[in-house]
C-alpha cells in the first residue's frame, strides 16, 4: 500500500470500518451479517492487531462471535467496556466468546477509554480515543455522569479520532447520545476533523431536539464529508429530517453521503447500476439500493479527499428522485440582469 486506509463498510444499519497500512489492521465495530468478513476475505486479512468496539449495542458487536472463533484470523487485542444493563443472549454469548479467545489465543481484552489514546497507532496512523473518559465508565451504563445525569448504553459509546500527518482526519462517533456529547466536549479543546461518521445512524439523540444536537455536533467538528451508516429496510426515517436541517445549517457546504438509499430519498430504487462504487463489498450491492455503499478512502493528512464525492454527487442528482441531503441545500441567489 502505498498509503494508509480508512474503510467504512456499508453493512446496513450497524457501524463497522477499517483503518489499514502495510502491516497492520485495525477494525472499529463489528456488526452482524457478512459484509465484514467477505471485506477481510477481499482484502486478503488473516490477522487484526485491534478490534475496538465503541459500546454494547448488537448492531456494533453482533459479528464478533463468529470472528473471534475463526481459527483463520489472529485477533490480537479487543477493547470494549463494560455495560452491566446489557442482559441480552448476543452480549453474553460474546463475554463467552471473548473468554474462548483469551484462553485459546491470547486475545488481549481491555477497556477503551481517553487514556488508551496513543496505543492503538499504526504506521503513520495515529488513533485517539476522544471518548468516554474512564470516570465516565466508572458511572457506567445505568449510572450517571459527575453531573447526575442518566448513562445510556450510547451515553458511554467510545469516539475515535484518527490523525495523519498532525491532521484529524476523521471522527467515528459511535452511537453517542446527547450525554454522551455534552462529557465530550467538556473534555476536549479542539474536535475539529474533515470527514464525520455520524452517531447514532443519523436517529433520534437521546433527550433533547436532535436538530440542536446536529448543529452542536457539526459546530465543533466543521466536517467537509458526513456520512450516514443505515439500512434502506431498517429504521426509513434515519438519517431523521430534523438532523440534516441541523447540519446544515452548521456545515451548509458539508457533502452528505449514506451508505444506502433511504426511502425519504427514493421510493423505489434506480433501474441503472451506479457508476460511482469501488470495489469493496458491500450488503447494498445485491439490491441496487447502495447509496455511497461501502466508502474506501486513502489517508493523507490535510490531503485527504472523498475520491468520488463529483460522482456521487452526480448520482444523487440524476437518479434519486428526493434526496434529503439536498433538502436544506443554501439557496445560492443569482445577479440581477442589468438594465
Amino acid at each position: 500500500m502505498d498509503s494508509p486506509e480508512l474503510i467504512i463498510l456499508d453493512v446496513g444499519h450497524g457501524n463497522c470500518a477499517l483503518i489499514r497500512d502495510a502491516k497492520d489492521v485495525i477494525i472499529i465495530d463489528c456488526p452482524p451479517g457478512g459484509t465484514l468478513a467477505e471485506t477481510l476475505e477481499h482484502l486478503s486479512i488473516k490477522e487484526i492487531l485491534h478490534i475496538l468496539i465503541s459500546h454494547s449495542d448488537a448492531d456494533h458487536i453482533g459479528g464478533m462471535i463468529d470472528l473471534l472463533a475463526n481459527e483463520d484470523i489472529k485477533i490480537h487485542n479487543v477493547h470494549i467496556n463494560p455495560d452491566a444493563i446489557k442482559k441480552s443472549d448476543i452480549w453474553l454469548d460474546l463475554r463467552i466468546a471473548l473468554q474462548d479467545a483469551r484462553k485459546r489465543f491470547g486475545t488481549v481484552i481491555s477497556k477503551l477509554t481517553t487514556t488508551e489514546t496513543g496505543k492503538f497507532n499504526i504506521g503513520s496512523v495515529n488513533l485517539e480515543v476522544l471518548a468516554p473518559t474512564y470516570e465516565l465508565i466508572l458511572g457506567g451504563a445505568g449510572g450517571t455522569d459527575l453531573q447526575g445525569r442518566k448513562l445510556t448504553s450510547n451515553s458511554i459509546s467510545a469516539v475515535i479520532g484518527i490523525v495523519h500527518n498532525s491532521h484529524r482526519v476523521a471522527i467515528l462517533a459511535g452511537d453517542i447520545d446527547n450525554v454522551g456529547f455534552d462529557n465530550l466536549i467538556q473534555d476536549q479543546n479542539s474536535l475539529n476533523a474533515d470527514i464525520l461518521v455520524f452517531p447514532h445512524h443519523g436517529g433520534r439523540s437521546g433527550g433533547g431536539d436532535s436538530k440542536t444536537f446536529a448543529q452542536l455536533f457539526c459546530s465543533f467538528i466543521q466536517p467537509k464529508l458526513i456520512i450516514f451508516s443505515i439500512d434502506r429496510n431498517r429504521f426509513s426515517n434515519n438519517p431523521r429530517v430534523e438532523i440534516i436541517e441541523g447540519l446544515r445549517s452548521s456545515v451548509p457546504d458539508a457533502h452528505i453521503l449514506c451508505t444506502q438509499l433511504s426511502q425519504q430519498c427514493a421510493a423505489s430504487l434506480p433501474s441503472l447500476k451506479p457508476t460511482h462504487l469501488n470495489t469493496f463489498p458491500a450488503k447494498g450491492l445485491i439490491s441496487n439500493s447502495c447509496c455511497g455503499g461501502t466508502i474506501a478512502i486513502k489517508i493523507d493528512g490535510s490531503m485527504t479527499t472523498y475520491a468520488e464525492m463529483a460522482l456521487h454527487k452526480e448520482f444523487i442528482v440524476n437518479q434519486v428522485t428526493s434526496p434529503i441531503c439536498r433538502k436544506f441545500l443554501p439557496i445560492v441567489k443569482l445577479d440581477s440582469p442589468p438594465i
